[in-house]
């Protein structure tokens, strides 16, 4: 972060593979056959932040420099038919794969405890779980993201027309001011769930905005000082690194510096609702800033090495994004039907935990689909 490239093929890998690990770490949480050896990529889910609002914030910048800072000189209307049909493309995969979920649960698996929880009764009337789809209040399967995305990107044309008119601030009063109504209490678990695109448009828009003015922002940011950068690089790195090993030890209950099980139970317990997952309070956003910051520093000082050494998984998965996105989720539901359950042993779980990624790696290798899932 000292030195924020500005060259568009450097800026869009760092992305790429910082995108990829956020894919692998949300299919291993979604799998959640742990412990398997991977733990330690993304810590079961168990922290504070997951791997889900860095995946948010890189789609809103780099559809804010795609659709966006990249065709400034192009007609608004070309732009916002783009995202149009991109929002209307998102949208209809989410709905058919809802409705694909919760068919294949009737017919075939509504007495395998390894079915995903949530699914509409069998004997519901079909054109009831359609207009449920629809209408979003109907929620199944392992693809919500597409729901969330779909909805913010449909939007993203108004926000992109104000980024136009040079009013960025406009776009980050509302965007605050819709992530206010989110209901602060009384809310069930499933009502904070459909509620979600009120909280997480925040993350979206904001990425939308630095997209938009990255390489202002990265100019700006080369124009100060050397000792300011690294300062500013400095601390937030390690207000990151010391959170990080904070949250672990309080998420694994780690009886390290004299603590004991029950005070980081004790601490998780007074901590956990400022760290809702649903509602995104202000304690949340800050911390998921502070790290995906940190992130993007460390990817973009390590990215040779990470490139050679991982690369091969991080880069088609992150340049694929949505394409394995949508893969994961059938691997998954099919995955929790056949290893039922999470405590298999780390030998099993490991197997099957290779497997599940093996063949989404293959889908992306040999392209399987991918003329008809969006990428």
């Amino acid at each position: 972060m000292t030195e924020i490239k500005t060259k568009q093929s450097s800026r869009i890998l760092t992305f790429d593979l910082m995108r990829g690990y956020f894919m692998v770490s949300i299919v291993l949480n979604h799998l959640y056959w742990y412990p398997n050896g991977l733990d330690w990529v993304a810590a079961r889910g168990n922290l504070f932040v997951t791997a889900a609002e860095g995946f948010f914030l890189i789609s809103g910048i780099v559809l804010g420099t795609v659709r966006g800072r990249k065709l400034i000189d192009k007609p608004f209307r070309h732009a916002a038919t783009l995202l149009l049909n991109r929002g209307v493309q998102l949208y209809v995969t989410s709905i058919v794969l809802m409705l694909l979920f919760t068919l294949i649960g009737w017919w075939f698996f509504m007495d395998n405890p390894g079915l995903k929880p949530g699914i509409r009764p069998s004997n519901e009337p079909f054109w009831q779980v359609v207009v449920g789809a629809l209408r979003f209040d109907y929620l199944y399967g392992w693809a919500d993201f597409l729901r969330l995305y779909s909805i913010f990107i449909l939007i993203s044309p108004l926000a992109l027309w104000l980024l136009r008119k040079g009013k960025w601030y406009i776009v980050m009063a509302i965007s605050i001011f819709v992530w206010t109504l989110y209901p602060a209490v009384g809310t069930s678990t499933k009502t904070a769930e459909l509620l979600m695109p009120i909280a997480w448009q925040l993350i979206f828009f904001s990425g939308f905005v630095i997209g938009f003015h990255w390489n202002q922002l990265a100019n700006w940011w080369q124009s100060l000082s050397i000792t300011l950068r690294r300062n500013v690089t400095a601390f937030i790195v390690a207000t990151a690194v010391v959170t990080v090993l904070a949250n672990i030890i309080i998420a694994f209950d780690l009886t390290l510096f004299g603590l004991t099980t029950q005070a980081t139970t004790a601490i998780e317990t007074v901590l956990s609702p400022f760290f809702t997952k649903e509602s995104l309070p202000v304690p949340r956003l800050l911390l998921a800033a502070v790290w995906f910051w940190a992130a993007f520093w460390l990817f973009s000082r390590l990215e040779r090495y990470i490139v050679k050494f991982f690369g091969w998984i991080l880069m088609p998965f992150g340049m694929n994004s949505l394409y394995v996105y949508t893969i994961h989720a059938f691997v998954v539901f099919f995955a929790h039907l056949v290893m039922i359950g999470t405590d298999h042993g780390i030998v099993i779980n490991t197997i099957g935990t290779s497997i599940a990624i093996g063949l989404i790696w293959l889908a992306v290798r040999y392209k399987f689909l991918m003329k008809i899932i969006p990428r």
